[in-house]
């Protein structure tokens, strides 16, 4: 059992500590670099906090480095990570010295994400539980799609149907990628075994080896949720809501299933979240009942697929093809038949 402990580091120590401890666990190298963009949060969580920033493979990692022992409450820390993450696309990691024991169990129940160098990480986005007694476990190899490789994908199926000599350089206007990302996009496809790629000279080419239904339902146990977090809010503006229907609410009013109870679930891109919070747009509600609608920030941009103010039907397909609600899988697999493949 852990005590809080008041230790007091500098920042190199702090990134130092950190860095020493994800690699040893995670078996993967790590490079931290101090969080620039903190100065758009509120000046409080400066005082608390320290901000690394860093990745794991594909996956952006921001850590919230307490400066001393935490006196907040789960639930507070809650607020906090809340308040950073529509500046942070990524998982936000909550990391301490040292931590009581009771506190590691209710941050572990209410599912938030937390580092304690030296003895704990748990990243529930990432499936992981890991924890000192049982370093010698291993992680499993990543098998689904980036959020890039699953635009490509998607792209390709609803847009373009039969095009095959893409390079990155074709798609980074249409899919708001840079070349580099797009490139690794190629390759995760190709490792994958749903595509090639061929060079000629300095370019490299896209190929897929299926088309239209076959395609998607050899990818479909490779795909992600397109939604990466859900924020219940208030209006505080008058807004003409031009934001695309998701969630359940747009697989009902495309199939047969019941529209849910509650307000309308619209899906937004991370800089379309941050756009809102800056002009003070929106605000923050804790309980579905009491806000206007459900924002859900997705990990690409909805509006490059979305059609007629609904998202599009294949990452609909990827959030609820393998849902536990039977009649909710039932009318994602409707979305498939209404295609014209």
């Amino acid at each position: 059992m852990l005590d809080n402990q008041q230790i007091t580091l500098d920042s190199n120590q702090l990134k130092v500590q950190l860095k020493d401890y994800l690699e040893n666990v995670l078996q993967h190298k790590f490079f931290l670099q101090d969080w620039s963009k903190h100065e758009r949060l509120p000046v409080f969580l400066a005082h608390y906090y320290r901000f690394f920033e860093t990745k794991y493979g594909q996956t952006p990692i921001l850590i919230m480095y307490t400066k001393n022992a935490p006196e907040n409450t789960p639930a507070e820390v809650a607020k906090h990570l809340n308040l950073v993450r529509p500046q942070f696309d990524g998982i936000v990691l909550y990391a301490a010295n040292g931590i009581k024991s009771v506190f590691r169990s209710r941050l572990i129940s209410s599912g938030i994400p937390f580092v304690v160098p030296g003895n704990q990480l748990f990243i529930p986005e990432l499936a992981m539980d890991l924890r000192q007694y049982f370093r010698e476990a291993r992680l499993q190899k990543r098998e689904k799609l980036s959020p890039s490789a699953q635009l490509v994908l998607f792209y390709y199926i609803l847009k373009v149907k039969n095009h095959y000599n893409w390079t990155p350089t074709d798609l980074t206007k249409p899919l708001r990628y840079s070349i580099m990302t797009l490139s690794r996009a190629f390759d995760e496809l190709t490792g994958a075994g749903i595509a090639s790629t061929e060079r000629h000279g300095r370019k490299k080419f896209l190929l897929f080896y299926d088309q239209g239904r076959l395609l998607i339902d050899k990818s479909k146990t490779l795909l992600i949720c397109p939604e990466r977090r859900l924020n219940h809010i208030r209006w505080l503006k008058k807004t003409k809501v031009g934001f695309p229907l998701a969630g359940e609410h747009a697989l009902a009013s495309v199939s047969d299933l019941n529209p849910p109870s509650g307000p309308p679930v619209y899906a937004v891109s991370r800089i379309q979240m941050q756009n809102l919070l800056i002009n003070k747009c929106i605000e923050f509600s804790e309980e579905q009942y009491d806000s206007d609608a459900t924002l859900a920030s997705w990990r690409y941009s909805p509006e490059i697929l979305s059609q007629n103010q609904i998202v599009d039907p294949l990452s609909l397909y990827a959030q609820f093809w393998d849902d536990p609600d039977e009649r909710v899988s039932m009318a994602a697999g409707q979305l498939l038949s209404q295609i014209i493949w």
